[in-house]
């Protein structure tokens, strides 16, 4: 008997769920066969042969199945493109609680973040990454957070949400890049290069095919990206020491939780950058023309190790008895001294004083260029 299509789609549907799991596809198709009431898929096959169909049914039970496996929509397939380009930037974000307490889970970039009242819980790609908690320290007395049983739960939620997303990846990627053939020999799932050991670039670790495919393409050392892994070490000279393999024993899965108590209230740390900011700013809003704004951005501003301001004013355009009372205030706000100094300098443009007339950038402009023009020492002003 001929194939129908609801047996064509359970194959299909099988195949990615073997890309998925990273299991042999023989055993996705028994598991499929399991979720219709079969022992496995030779009886599929066979009950096929004796005129048995699926039904619509039947692959809607199928597709179940990789709903627990694979994030949101991914379980129909790629609709307009890879997983791995749709998810860079993932929209798709969860809601629940625990406890009774609310939560929010998204993904970006692969890693999962997790955030709570006053807490982050972070899943990186990477399989054997280090989950972290973030925790505001200001509010441990409140945080449910702080309870050991609630932190479990948040990171098996967690771990499951990032379990789904390195299945969508996995799913998307060629299959012997996930499965390595007898000999070992793995596809790099970006560059398409085959072979039996890979390199890590970061690390100079030396890695087998099965290890870096277990690993979905991570070093299993210091958790590259699959962007940093080649298949020969092209970046050493013949001086340089070897890459170390790395052995099973040393892949140890994804470490325990890691729990930070941060106080992350946002705190206003002054440096001259910042200073000298604020103090040219202010110095723009003291300017009442022209010639005084330029004055205001050509000024020399000099922050000291203890944040005390020394501003250095060209006498051509700041006048000499003008106080910069909003700079002044700016600083008295800080806590900074303020010394003032005034100097000459060659200035960009000739005849300053016509700023003094205008508080037109545009009208000064066009003075300046007639001014320039009237001395016909160059004919074309540029």
């Amino acid at each position: 008997m001929k194939p129908t299509y609801y047996l064509k789609k359970l194959k299909e549907l099988s195949k990615r769920y073997a890309r998925a799991q990273q299991v042999p596809l023989h055993k996705a198709r028994d598991t499929v066969a399991e979720v219709l009431g079969f022992s496995h898929w030779n009886d599929i096959t066979k009950a096929h042969r004796a005129g048995w169909t699926p039904t619509k049914e039947h692959v809607s039970a199928v597709e179940s199945l990789l709903v627990e496996a694979l994030p949101g929509d991914e379980t129909g397939g790629p609709r307009f493109g890879s997983f791995f380009r749709d998810s860079v930037f993932e929209t798709d974000v969860h809601h629940g609680t625990i406890d009774g307490h609310e939560y929010s889970i998204s993904a970006s970039m692969g890693d999962v973040h997790m955030h709570g009242t006053g807490w982050h819980l972070y899943v990186p790609e990477a399989p054997n990454g280090e989950p972290r908690l973030e925790i505001a320290k200001q509010i441990e007395h409140e945080a449910p957070v702080y309870d050991a049983a609630f932190q479990q739960e948040a990171l098996k939620i967690a771990v499951k949400r990032a379990e789904q997303v390195r299945a969508g990846i996995a799913s998307d990627w060629p299959r012997r890049s996930t499965k390595p053939d007898k000999d070992g020999l793995v596809r790099h799932p970006i560059s398409g290069a085959e072979s039996d050991n890979w390199f890590c670039l970061h690390c100079n670790t030396s890695i087998t095919g099965e290890q870096i495919a277990k690993s979905l393409w991570h070093c299993p050392r210091c958790d590259a990206s699959p962007l940093d892994i080649f298949e020969s070490p092209w970046w050493l000279e013949k001086q340089d020491a070897q890459p170390k393999p790395i052995s099973n024993k040393e892949i140890s899965g994804r470490p325990e939780l890691v729990v930070d108590a941060l106080d992350t209230r946002l705190k206003l740390e002054l440096d001259a950058e910042k200073v000298t900011l604020l103090i040219r700013s202010a110095l723009v809003e003291d300017a009442s023309n022209v010639s005084e704004r330029l004055g205001a951005l050509f000024a020399d501003i000099f922050v000291h190790d203890d944040n005390d301001v020394c501003i250095t004013f060209d006498e051509g355009l700041w006048p000499e008895h003008k106080e910069p009372n909003t700079a002044l205030a700016v600083a008295a706000q800080l806590g900074i001294n303020v010394d003032q100094e005034l100097c000459l300098r060659e200035l960009p443009f000739a005849w300053p004083g016509l700023g003094e007339y205008t508080n037109s950038t545009l009208e000064y402009t066009e003075m300046m260029l007639k001014a320039y023009a009237n001395q016909r020492a160059v004919k074309d002003v540029e």
